[in-house]
């Protein structure tokens, strides 16, 4: 991204944050470290990198780096040598890469008298890297700022949350994520669907690949609409079809979380047809004129047995056997 791009992202993303950090750096009340904390795509690359450019930046204007001075460009584009970025080798972070950010650590900025450090995907640290980078916390250096990014502050270690300040950054508003999404040329009905199911444009980027979360949109939309109107041939579909889409169990529990949407769409098309936050677009129409012949409380209890399905899942039943079995029951409820 350019330092321009980071400017409009973060100040979109996360406009209070952005305040509250002006106001810090301005009264000199930069903590010595920060842990950031949120789901991928909210902003907190974007806000650290931010921090960074204000603090560095040639031409601060209104509060605000520049953007556009060399040091906001270098900054940017990870090449600041008192900027250090350390992201995961592989599937973690290393050892030895907390220790060369140790060594970073004691050396004086080479072109002022500060440092920043900045740790993506700081729950990915290994035991021994997240413990080698407690010292570091315990004992700040002078001048040195480090900020931890992490999607799942429950995987870090307690010692390190009770020695940085704890950021929470609030999600995206459903309007800023649809827009990030169609930026990625995701297909309006497949926004429509996602932004019910996550805030991470990460992860669904991860569910577009190969095709996958089409064919799984598609499958479920025959599958869903073939039990809502009680026809048993959806049981069928499930070996043929589902069974196909869901090789990991993080693949079947998104794939019941997309049926408790078509459960919801249902009932939430009986009572308030007008809601903003419906998931399935190309089908509602089908939904909708076989909604005369049931009733809400049908669709509340059809809503409450794909709820039951998903604890089922997460009790090891097979994913067959808590398919199937919903199947039967919501041909049965409907």
């Amino acid at each position: 991204m350019t330092a321009d791009s980071i400017k409009t992202a973060v100040s979109n993303k996360q406009p209070a944050l952005v305040q509250h950090f002006k106001k810090v750096i301005a009264k000199h009340e930069l903590a010595h470290a920060y842990l950031f904390a949120g789901e991928s795509g909210i902003g907190k690359d974007e806000l650290a990198t931010w921090i960074a450019m204000r603090l560095f930046c040639l031409n601060v204007e209104a509060n605000e780096p520049c953007g556009k001075c060399q040091e906001c460009r270098r900054i940017s584009t990870g090449q600041h040598p008192d900027v250090v970025i350390v992201k995961p080798d592989g599937q973690s972070i290393k050892v030895d890469q907390v220790r060369f950010l140790k060594a970073e650590f004691t050396k004086s900025a080479v072109e002022g008298n500060q440092k920043i450090f900045i740790i993506s995907d700081a729950e990915k640290m290994t035991a021994g890297a997240a413990n080698s980078l407690l010292k570091f916390i315990e004992e700040p250096s002078p001048n040195v700022t480090a900020f931890l990014l992490t999607t799942n502050k429950n995987l870090m270690l307690p010692t390190i949350i009770s020695r940085t300040e704890v950021v929470e950054l609030k999600p995206l508003v459903p309007e800023q994520f649809k827009a990030q999404l169609r930026e990625k040329q995701v297909t309006p009905s497949l926004i429509a669907m996602a932004v019910n199911l996550t805030n991470s444009v990460v992860e669904v980027e991860t569910w577009l690949k190969d095709d996958w979360l089409s064919q799984v949109q598609s499958e479920l939309a025959r599958w869903f609409l073939m039990s809502f109107k009680k026809d048993m041939r959806a049981f069928i579909e499930v070996q043929a079809k589902l069974l196909t889409l869901a090789k990991t169990k993080d693949e079947q529990q998104l794939i019941l979380d997309i049926v408790m949407l078509y459960c919801r769409e249902a009932l939430i098309l009986k009572v308030n047809p007008q809601s903003e936050r419906l998931s399935f677009p190309n089908q509602d129409k089908e939904i909708t004129a076989q909604l005369p012949t049931k009733t809400t409380s049908a669709l509340l209890l059809a809503t409450q047995k794909a709820l039951e399905a998903k604890n089922l899942l997460n009790r090891n039943v097979s994913f067959q056997n808590v398919l199937e079995t919903l199947t039967i029951r919501l041909c049965q409820v409907y």
